[in-house]
């Protein structure tokens, strides 16, 4: 209670105690109103101190703070500080933070409904060595996947999967570890933002059945490659998303797709354990850098619709897709995909890359796909690559610019140069308008 010893001590030492008497009853009324709300309220949160967790104190706005290391993470690289952690995140403070240090984990972090977790740009909070063993073991993931999570941040700090000491299940095994460092399944209302993730064996952040989110500010630090290394992995039953500035801090990263909108996925693979088939729709993904990414988007749908998706400022270099919306393994034909707005993109191939495939690959069937300002200024060595590849083995309707639609019954295509405006089955109402699909 020494809060409110020196509150009134420094009050009462002021001149505001003794109003001059001509003032009037009703001054001295508005005083003591005054007098006493902010005394009540110094009270409120001293009390409140008074009663607080160990390592616990109260911000500005009220809300309960807690530091990791006051429930006994050491940041070390030594021990496993992964029982303080989750401690912090179970205490019911709505702030939870770690500070500089190394972060050794040997179980997953959960995450509660209603909490922001803020680390320090420097601290590493890391998968121990051998610690992935199942298909639950992530660095962080939400607490309650069956019933849902709500409102939860994730601010700052480095996640390392590493991914030397921790290699991923085999297909098959249904309780095999799937690879992913950070993972969040059933989250309504969620931030992830100015994080770096480290060597993941397979993706860096994966999201599913996640609504009104927002991932931005993202660092991929992949030094050590694997198969199937994707950025931002999207699948089904999410919808109004923002992924925004994603970038590759070192070549050949990420070794797979840096962004990935997978309605329809092989979710009975390990590293897709836990998803599930299902639409996404009304995501907006910009400001996406990386210089010899595999791919930089996937669209990838059967049955499941993908739609209301605007992707752009697109810049660097890829070896394989800039956009891919190849059938992988479904019949001809597939695909329910609608109104995709590919707009200002600057890419490339990487020198020295097979030149076979196409900077943007089409062969699932879509609907009001927009496509302006798509830029590639080629290297001699990459110049064979096709601009754009459409064979879904259906008639499509094409229109470039403000010309007249055409009807193509075989494979079009566009093997230079770039893109100023072109149409793929456009409905008459829908217009090319550069509107965002988020209202994040």
């Amino acid at each position: 209670m020494s809060q409110v010893v020196k509150f009134w001590n420094a009050f009462a030492t002021t001149n505001l105690l003794v109003l001059p008497v001509q003032q009037g009853e009703r001054s001295f009324m508005s005083f003591r109103a005054v007098f006493l709300s902010a005394f009540s309220v110094v009270l409120l949160l001293a009390a409140r101190q008074s009663f607080a967790q160990p390592g616990e104190t109260v911000s500005p706005d009220g809300a309960n703070v807690v530091n990791v290391v006051d429930f006994g993470a050491k940041g070390d690289g030594l021990g496993d500080d992964a029982a303080p952690i989750q401690k912090a995140l179970d205490s019911g403070a709505a702030l939870v933070t770690i500070p500089k240090g190394v972060y050794l984990v040997a179980r997953t972090l959960q995450i509660p409904s209603d909490v922001t977790l803020k680390a320090d740009p420097e601290a590493v909070i890391r998968l121990a060595d051998g610690a992935g063993t199942h298909a639950r073991v992530f660095v962080l993931t939400n607490k309650n996947q069956g019933n849902g999570n709500r409102n939860i941040t994730v601010e700052g700090g480095i996640w390392d999967g590493n991914n030397e000491h921790n290699h991923r299940g085999k297909d098959g095994d249904l309780n095999g570890y799937t690879g992913t460092a950070i993972n969040f399944v059933n989250v309504k209302n969620l931030t992830l933002r100015d994080l770096t993730v480290r060597n993941p064996d397979a993706f860096s952040i994966r999201l599913g059945e996640v609504e009104d989110f927002l991932v931005e500010n993202i660092v991929l630090d992949h030094t050590v490659i694997r198969p199937n290394q994707d950025g931002v992995h999207v699948g089904g039953f999410s919808q109004r998303g923002t992924i925004r500035n994603i970038r590759a801090l070192h070549p050949n990263t990420p070794n797979d797709d840096m962004i990935a909108l997978n309605a329809d996925d092989d979710v009975e693979r390990v590293l897709n354990l836990g998803m599930r088939r299902g639409p996404i729709r009304d995501i907006l993904v910009e400001d996406i850098q990386a210089e010899g990414a595999y791919n930089f988007v996937r669209l990838l749908s059967q049955e499941a619709r993908l739609e209301n998706i605007v992707v752009r400022r697109v810049s660097g270099t890829c070896r394989i897709y800039a956009v891919n919306m190849n059938r992988w393994r479904f019949p001809a034909g597939s695909g329910d995909i609608r109104n995709v707005r590919l707009e200002e993109f600057d890419v490339t191939k990487t020198p020295g890359s097979a030149p076979a495939q196409s900077l943007i690959h089409i062969t699932l069937m879509v609907r009001d796909l927009y496509i302006t300002d798509f830029q590639r200024n080629s290297p001699s060595e990459a110049s064979k690559a096709t601009t754009l590849l459409l064979d879904n083995g259906r008639t499509n309707t094409i229109q470039e610019g403000d010309g007249p639609p055409q009807e193509k019954t075989t494979a079009f295509s566009i093997p230079q140069g770039s893109i100023k405006a072109l149409w793929v089955n456009r409905s008459p109402s829908v217009q090319p308008q550069h509107s965002d699909a988020s209202s994040k």
